[in-house]
């Protein structure tokens, strides 16, 4: 178990390190970039389409969309990257011995820590928005379980792509769909109602709705939802074991 943990451990700080080498900024490009693009949402969304951000006519649409955008970009991210892992580390895992699932795993933690600065900046924003309130920790089970679907959607990504490299291709497309189809630009209450249910076919919208319940409602969500945020997140960190080292023992032949 202590190999493993100073394994992801070198991993993490490897990939942290190698992201930023010779940035003057370092890791505040993980706010900047998506900063740029919240303050594109925010003018299409909020100020040529009025969207309503929320039942809570008060909530700015700038928080709330801030209160879900950094958790997105962990997932997306890390899934984006995990699946990638492996045939970018070819040569490592065809000559070293070592549990090659840590690659995807330290590739996740990586980019949920990097997200963490953003989240930390919406925090402080809804601070001094004079909305906090101290239920707001209750973000981290919400956190927790979105980390654990991260986790096995990457592992079997990453598992699989190294076989199907045309899968590389769609990684980007589906994310965008999951992006578009969960309520993180709108809220729950814009889509109509003979739809609504459909959109939580979208695992995306079990984590958002979870937050948005947290951040303006100041409680978790009810026992059936919290039960399947975390039926959702087992089921996929399941699959991404159980797919992975059925498959890593091949990618030595076919990298």
């Amino acid at each position: 178990m202590t190999n493993w943990f100073n394994l992801v451990k070198y991993f993490l700080i490897k990939d942290i390190k190698s992201r930023y080498a010779g940035s003057g900024l370092g890791i505040f490009w993980t706010v900047m970039m998506p900063f740029f693009q919240i303050v594109l949402y925010w003018f299409v969304f909020s100020t040529v389409m009025r969207v309503r951000p929320h039942s809570n006519a008060h909530i700015p649409y700038v928080l709330f969309l801030l209160s879900t955008y950094f958790f997105w970009i962990a997932i997306s991210e890390s899934i984006v990257r995990s699946g990638m892992t492996i045939i970018e580390n070819a040569e490592l895992v065809k000559k070293v011995p070592f549990p090659v699932i840590i690659l995807p795993i330290s590739i996740t933690l990586s980019c949920y820590l990097q997200s963490m600065v953003g989240v930390i900046l919406f925090i402080i924003a809804y601070t001094f928005s004079g909305l906090s309130h101290l239920s707001l920790f209750l973000i981290v089970p919400v956190l927790f379980l979105q980390l654990l679907f991260s986790i096995g959607f990457g592992m079997l990504l990453a598992a699989i792509i190294p076989y199907m490299r045309d899968l590389q291709q769609i990684i980007g497309y589906m994310l965008q769909g999951m992006f578009f189809l969960s309520p993180i630009l709108y809220s729950m209450e814009a889509i109509p109602e003979t739809f609504r249910n459909l959109t939580y076919l979208n695992p995306v919208t079990l984590y958002v709705e979870a937050y948005h319940k947290v951040v303006f409602d100041g409680t978790l969500p009810g026992w059936w939802h919290m039960g399947a945020m975390a039926l959702c997140s087992g089921l996929f960190l399941f699959l991404g074991v159980k797919v992975f080292m059925k498959l890593n023992e091949g990618f030595a032949d076919i990298l």
